[in-house]
């Protein structure tokens, strides 16, 4: 991470910008999370002369209970399933998914100088993936290729040669694939964590057989469910009558009769009562017996997951880097539309860059995929096409694809069984590594927001690619902000279809110091906000060149989150002279933003929670280092939100010991989670509250933050906040996270089933509090009342 010393304060880093934050589409609930898709997780493969590269997948639990993550082939055969420990992380390298590595060492004795030196393989199966000499460069001093049964090695270049019989190892290593990610048992998996469940009664009717006047009906229940705490008994309109089961000896309200629960059976007693009647319903007549059953419902549990990606050798077990000779990063997303046209937002060969494509599809047989590269005006330059089987990737280096020299464009990809695609763009002079996933050429409108940019901070520059997903021209508004919040550029570009534009902005001017001496100039950081009439995808590369090389990141353009949804980093570092992250967000609205962020250490029962307030369009930074004194290695995960307010955040992680590229960013992934919401009748029932005791309970359930509104509105019945029904319905209670109330049925209009309306809300709008047009309806639901 770049010094960020002069943010100890994270207060101090909180101002404001200014344009408004159109409101964002609301999330849909799901009883199934949308798996995570990696496109390809390298497994010792070497490409664009750099590697060999080898994948870590690093899941987070960001739950109070444990997880259960299965990952899977993208045709769906499983590989592994891995569990979590609460507020924890675990990695699962490639080598466990795919298998490890094999080498097989072989002697030349007879070394041809400036030539070509031939190794006979040691079976015809062998596939080899690198050809490694000792002290020895591939690429420098030699290359080398694979024909039939035997590899070839090319002495011919400049670099240095042996002068007698040397050892060359083969390597062969199981073919990376791409890789699916899900949470096994969403649905039960939150079950023991009363915070993310609620209670409601779910009404189960019986049949039951009347027996002779004065004696008792058994009616046995079904196994497995919860327990009764409402009986109501029903012979076509006559003996419409209920009771709580809080007190065993209760009558229902008629007097006609006594319910108890034991032994898996409900039990009709017609002889406790001193006025039944119950000689009305003939012996051995059906009648039904309706038992209100309380049952938990639990939101979806949050999850995520990275890929950190390293050259040399695989990450540790906690995903430090140490040893690494570049480090790479990459989000792990839900899996795109299926017919989804892909694009790589920027794609480039030119000053010694490179850009490796890996392009795959989804499906268990093989399939067609289209690749088509556009340069800057949107003009297609290059198309070609592969058909893959089931988990094979294609590896399309930029070099190969005939193109002019000097090219910069983007990347298109389709495909009839849904492509998924990323982009290594890499340096090998400077040994620097930039990851990216391909976006979704979506339509509409765009609000996206860079939480972090660059401008000659410690040698730290950004450049920003923004591409044009749309068919039709697109006019996209860029508005820098520094970190006291005042916007220091603002511009206007107007973009043909399918072009590009590249900004590169290390003149942006310096910002005032806020620690310290509060007049002091420092180097410029910034956000970036994007308005644009159309899709567009944008990539924010920030480099840093050093004597002999250098370290580099790249960070999308993100769609900020509304409050109440977590942001979710799996893979927090502070372990020196190592690996060293620092954590950005920004607020994208213009109200202020309460925030708050929680680092937890692997194997700890209680997080360091940082609590602040981010003003309109406000900017903060959390660096582990600076945060974590106390502490000499920090590995673990962190989670941010937002109580109002909209924010885009991202991590990026730096290893200074790393002689290459041991720079990676991350964009903190969106864990949202919908609230869910329990009406529950309460064991004290007794029809309209003549016993003092109330009737029903109202419950909902979301994330840390979530603002939430509980809306009743009376239909039939009429509902109260006391026992002396002094206020009824409409009413409406508002919380933040989980929230709870306690009704009375005060009164109902006799001859109709007894109903009301429960609507629950995320308080998005304008009003806090209250029911307001800029308020998203999560749940609605008429409840019917036992009569």
């Amino acid at each position: 991470m770049p010094p960020l010393r002069w943010v100890v304060a994270l207060a101090c880093l909180i101002f404001l910008l200014g344009f408004p934050t159109p409101p964002i589409a609301a999330a849909t609930p799901a009883s199934s999370p949308t798996p995570l898709a990696i496109p390809f997780v390298p497994n010792g493969e070497t490409y664009g002369d750099t590697g060999p590269w080898y994948g870590t997948i690093v899941l987070q639990n960001p739950e109070s209970v444990p997880l259960e993550f299965t990952l899977r082939t993208a045709s769906g055969t499983e590989l592994q399933t891995v569990r979590v420990e609460p507020h924890a992380h675990t990695t699962v390298t490639a080598s466990e998914l795919f298998g490890t590595c094999r080498q097989y060492p072989a002697t030349v004795r007879q070394h041809t100088t400036d030539g070509l030196d031939r190794v006979y393989l040691p079976t015809s199966t062998l596939t080899v993936d690198r050809v490694e000499i000792a002290g020895y460069q591939p690429g420098v001093d030699y290359t080398w290729g694979q024909l039939a049964g035997e590899v070839w090695i090319d002495w011919s270049l400049p670099g240095w040669e042996p002068h007698g019989p040397y050892t060359a190892t083969l390597v062969d290593c199981p073919d990376g694939q791409p890789v699916l990610v899900t949470v096994t048992a969403p649905t039960a998996a939150l079950a023991t964590d009363t915070s993310a469940c609620v209670e409601r009664t779910q009404p189960l009717e019986l049949a039951a057989v009347k027996g002779a006047p004065d004696t008792a009906d058994a009616i046995a229940l079904p196994k497995g469910i919860g327990p009764v705490t409402v009986v109501e008994v029903r012979y076509g309109t006559r003996y419409a009558g209920s009771l709580g089961l809080a007190d065993p000896t209760a009558l229902d309200t008629s007097g006609r009769w006594q319910a108890t629960v034991s032994g898996g059976a409900i039990t009709i007693d017609w002889g406790a009562a001193p006025s039944d009647d119950d000689g009305t319903i003939p012996t051995g007549a059906r009648y039904a017996v309706i038992a209100h059953v309380r049952e938990t419902t639990c939101r979806a549990p949050r999850f995520a997951a990275q890929l950190l990606l390293t050259a040399g050798q695989p990450a540790g077990l906690d995903g430090t880097t140490d040893g690494a000779t570049l480090v790479s990063s990459l989000p792990v997303t839900p899996a795109p539309d299926p017919a989804s046209l892909l694009v790589l937002p920027l794609v480039q060969w030119h000053n010694g860059w490179t850009t490796v494509l890996h392009v795959a599809h989804r499906g268990v047989q093989s399939c067609g995929v289209t690749v088509t590269i556009r340069d800057g005006a949107g003009t297609e330059t290059w198309s070609g096409s592969r058909t893959l089987a089931a988990g094979q990737v294609w590896h399309l280096d930029l070099r190969d694809a005939a193109l002019p020299s000097g090219f910069l464009g983007s990347a298109w990809v389709r495909s009839s069984c849904g492509a998924l695609a990323s982009a290594d763009r890499l340096k090998p002079s400077h040994q620097l590594a930039l990851s990216a996933l391909a976006v979704e050429a979506r339509t509409g409108p765009t609000d996206l927001l860079v939480p972090i940019l660059y401008a000659a901070h410690s040698g730290w520059n950004t450049g920003i690619a923004v591409t044009n997903l749309a068919h039709g021209t697109v006019t996209v508004d860029l508005v820098f902000a520094d970190p006291t919040g005042a916007t220091i550029r603002s511009e206007r570009r107007t973009l043909a279809p399918f072009a590009q534009e590249i900004l590169y902005r290390p003149d942006l001017p310096p910002t005032l110091g806020v620690i310290g001496n509060p007049d002091a100039p420092i180097p410029a950081l910034a956000t970036l906000h994007i308005r644009a009439t159309g899709p567009i995808g944008v990539l924010a590369d920030t480099v840093k060149y050093t004597p002999t090389g250098g370290r580099a990141f790249t960070l999308p353009a993100d769609r900020p989150v509304p409050a109440g949804t977590s942001l979710l980093f799996p893979l927090a570092l502070a372990a020196a002279p190592g690996d060293a992250t620092g954590i950005a967000i920004a607020n994208a609205s213009t109200l202020q933003a309460p925030t708050t962020v929680e680092l937890w250490p692997l194997e700890a029962a209680t997080p360091l929670r940082l609590s602040f307030v981010l003003p309109g369009r406000g900017l903060g930074i959390v660096y582990l280092p600076e945060q974590l004194r106390a502490l000499t290695r920090f590995a673990g995960t962190a989670v941010a939100w937002s109580d109002a307010g909209t924010l885009a955040a991202a991590g990026m992680q730096v290893n200074e010991t790393i002689p290459g590229d041991g720079a990676a960013g991350t964009p903190l992934a969106s864990g949202w989670s919908a609230p869910v919401l329990g009406v529950q009748l309460l064991p004290t029932w007794d029809g309209l509250g003549l016993n003092g005791q109330p009737d029903v309970v109202l419950a909902a359930a979301g994330l840390p933050g979530t603002p939430l509104v509980i809306e009743v509105v009376g239909d039939t019945a009429t509902l109260g906040t006391d026992a002396s029904c002094t206020t009824t319905t409409p009413l409406q209670f508002a919380g933040t996270g989980t929230l709870e109330r306690t009704l009375w049925l005060c009164s109902v209009r006799w001859g109709e089933e007894p109903t009301f309306t429960v609507r629950l809300w995320w308080d998005r709008g304008t009003t806090p509090g209250t029911v307001d047009p800029g308020d998203t309806l999560l749940h609605e639901e008429l409840v019917r009342l036992p009569q």
